[in-house]
């Protein structure tokens, strides 16, 4: 199978396109045959080397979490899926293994892909989706009136959270630039910010829920924002983490607490529901090919994407 691999870590250039055998299936795995993949910070991040000291170096490395794809063999333990379904997903392997024509993952990283979307848009949806339900959901305990200000609301998570806190009934502040305004505004939050016309710091409304997905304000910096019992999110990696914990003893009984996506299957078929019903759409900024994966991450990694941007494999 054509995959790309990385053999060191660094700069985009270092991918490499090869031939790679097709894996087996383990007992309680699929193998998929992924028609495409997105990026997400993660992937550059992890290209870069960022995740070594934890993940190690096993090159060749294929990244990529993101898949649509169809399932073409089962292992023996596999009840949910069969040959020819068609799922959308995160795999759950080290680094991934997204951007070859063939992955493997478990029952958990999967649910059958919503019938009305391109397989392009489907493979655009699982992790930030997964990100955005369980900040909101879990984290947030966000619920009906309760309002919400998400920093970085046209990113990948950002702008699939602006939707979904709708859908929970919360009043949305999306905070993005005046370049991303009306594709944000067309996402009807309650309230647009221009980050580079109006200092958040200084929004004299309070707020419930801080979502900073662009992570670039600490929780100490906000907390005179948040109601009592208010809440501060970011998705940082676990290395940092605890820094940000020790942050939580500074915001006098405001929380401050950090996402690390779950695999969930039920999630998921929540996520595949909203879409089917139309309460949720993914941007796709630019889509590439396989062959193309130097320049995706480049582009990626720039950091201004609107939505995701998205590898097609097969």
């Amino acid at each position: 199978m054509k995959a790309a691999v990385i053999k060191k870590f660094g700069l985009p250039s270092v991918f490499e396109i090869t031939d790679l055998f097709i894996p087996k299936p383990k007992a309680n795995q699929l193998l998929v045959r992924v028609y495409a993949t997105s990026i997400n910070p993660i992937d550059w991040k992890q290209r870069k080397g960022n995740h070594r000291f934890i993940l190690g170096a096993p090159f060749p490395i294929t990244l990529g979490y993101d898949v649509c794809a169809e399932v073409v063999e089962v292992g023996s333990q596999i009840k949910m899926f069969k040959p020819g379904d068609v799922v959308f997903g995160v795999l759950d392997n080290k680094y991934g293994g997204a951007l070859a024509e063939y992955a493997l993952g478990t029952e958990s990283c999967f649910a059958l892909a919503p019938r009305n979307i391109r397989f392009e848009h489907a493979a655009a949806f699982p992790m930030v989706s997964l990100t955005a339900l369980q900040a909101l959901r879990d984290k947030a305990k966000l619920k009906h009136g309760m309002r919400v200000l998400i920093n970085g609301a046209s990113g990948g998570v950002g702008h699939i959270a602006v939707q979904m806190a709708r859908l929970m009934n919360a009043k949305v502040i999306a905070v993005s630039s005046s370049r991303n305004q009306t594709f944000v505004e067309s996402l009807q939050p309650d309230q647009f910010i221009d980050y580079n016309k109006q200092d958040i710091l200084k929004t004299t409304d309070k707020i419930d829920v801080f979502f900073d997905e662009c992570i670039n304000i600490n929780s100490p910096r906000i907390k005179h924002m948040l109601n009592p019992g208010g809440i501060y999110i970011n998705t940082l990696p676990r290395p940092k983490i605890l820094f940000h914990k020790i942050l939580q003893l500074f915001t006098k009984g405001k929380k401050v607490k950090t996402l690390l996506m779950k695999h969930s299957s039920d999630d998921l078929r929540i996520i595949g529901q909203w879409i089917t019903e139309g309460k949720l759409k993914v941007e796709l900024d630019e889509i590439f090919n396989l062959n193309n994966i130097s320049a995706a991450h480049h582009y990626a990694e720039g950091g201004h994407s609107k939505g995701k941007n998205v590898v097609i494999i097969n």
